[in-house]
């Protein structure tokens, strides 16, 4: 029983401790995803911002786009109602 105790605390707070790191890691590279909104300077002020139907994320390579009658659109965020504020990207 004192071999096992031995051997079985150390191996169990191994893998504890790999558990949280991936857990932790894991956790950081969660991206959030997010209705896009495209900016129209035609629209009146605080309408500028208009929302689409195209989710996106807020991390990634390729920068999310939509596409109507206008031309495509690069897509951001809403920051308060009135602007669109930081780029988003495609999801992966």
């Amino acid at each position: 029983m004192k071999n096992f105790r031995k051997i079985a605390l150390p191996v169990a707070i191994l893998l504890m401790g790999a558990g949280s790191a991936y857990a932790t890691t894991a956790f950081k590279t969660t991206a959030a995803e997010m209705q896009g909104y495209r900016f129209d300077p035609a629209a009146p002020v605080g309408e500028k911002c208009i929302l689409t139907e195209k989710r996106c994320s807020d991390t990634g390579d390729e920068v999310c786009t939509y596409t109507d009658v206008s031309g495509t659109h690069n897509l951001s965020q809403n920051i308060d109602g009135t602007s669109c504020g930081n780029q988003l990207f495609e999801i992966q």
